[in-house]
């Protein structure tokens, strides 16, 4: 009887383990199925919202630098676009007039396609510290339904490809919400007729100006963009600096740094004032620099450049 009995209770507990491995199996497979169910049905929105007849600006831009990374050189071994991922990423639209491009912000080459009317600049707002394996901007311009963005030689490439194409790129890859999760958080800054070039190269007024301030008095400078008070002007229009450019804070004659660019040669002139001494006796000083000098220390890292664009950009104009 004990052995009769040791066996239907061996038998029951066999019973209710596999039942609860039926149920667990069933449970697994209904919460696999329902994620990518979910998982579907947030993929099909993606696609829907990102259509290419209804495209806006801040979205072309994201498509526009996730495409241009998933073609360049080395694309198959790296995620360039990786970066488009971060935790409310988003990033910066310039738009500039193609002939007032500033120094650093678009092809040296100025090889624009025919028809090319402005120029459009994309600058993530945050990057990873695995630099040469994420390309976090780019350029690109638009003529007629073709997008012609960077190539890998500083230029712009001489084939077009249309919003269309890279939508379905997008699609067909899965990477609609890196384009999406970008255009969301990009803010559009318009710079046409805003910039002035000082010479072929493309180096800016508010540039230069801000190169200049940097090396003859950086705290003074930075203290008035930080309070909103800088200023910049393409021509002073009176007495020996009639014809200067200038930075200043709008107060009196010290409050200005004026600066005229020959070539690669920069005079700078400024009145500096002693308690003693009047401002309107005060000696106006002249000095020399070059273009050279001040990119060397002031414009040559990332960090610099980014330093000196974000400064540039706040100086307003003198009304």
């Amino acid at each position: 009887m004990r052995k009769i009995a040791l066996i239907l209770m061996l038998s029951l507990t066999m019973m209710v383990m596999v039942a609860c491995g039926r149920t667990s199996s069933s449970t697994n497979r209904s919460t696999s199925s329902m994620n990518s169910s979910l998982s579907s049905t947030q993929q099909t929105r993606d696609d829907a919202a990102l259509n290419a007849e209804r495209l806006t600006l801040k979205q072309t831009a994201a498509l526009v630098l996730y495409y241009r990374d998933a073609h360049m050189p080395g694309a198959n071994d790296y995620d360039y676009s990786a970066d488009m991922e971060n935790n409310n990423q988003g990033a910066t639209v310039k738009i500039y007039d193609k002939g007032a491009v500033p120094w650093g912000e678009g092809s040296s080459a100025k090889t624009y396609p025919k028809g090319a009317k402005v120029l459009y600049m994309i600058k993530l707002t945050s990057k990873s510290d695995e630099d040469g394996d994420r390309l976090n901007s780019t350029y690109y311009t638009i003529v007629g339904n073709k997008v012609y963005y960077a190539n890998s030689s500083n230029g712009i490439r001489k084939t077009g490809v249309t919003l269309a194409e890279m939508v379905t790129y997008a699609k067909t890859h899965g990477e609609v919400n890196r384009v999406l999760k970008v255009a969301k958080n990009t803010k559009i800054i318009d710079m046409r007729g805003k910039v002035t070039i000082t010479d072929k190269d493309g180096l800016t007024t508010q540039q230069l100006g801000t190169l200049v301030a940097l090396l003859k008095n950086p705290d003074w400078f930075k203290a008035g963009v930080q309070n909103g008070e800088m200023y910049y002007g393409t021509h002073y229009g009176y007495g020996e600096v009639a014809d200067y450019q200038y930075v200043t804070t709008q107060g009196d004659l010290t409050s200005y740094i004026w600066f005229k660019r020959k070539g690669n040669d920069v005079t700078i002139k400024m009145i500096g004032s002693t308690e003693n001494q009047n401002v309107t006796g005060a000696p106006m000083t002249t000095t020399h620099t070059t273009v050279t000098n001040l990119i060397n220390n002031y414009y040559t890292s990332e960090d610099q450049q980014d330093e000196v664009n974000a400064y540039a950009d706040q100086l307003k104009v003198e009304p």
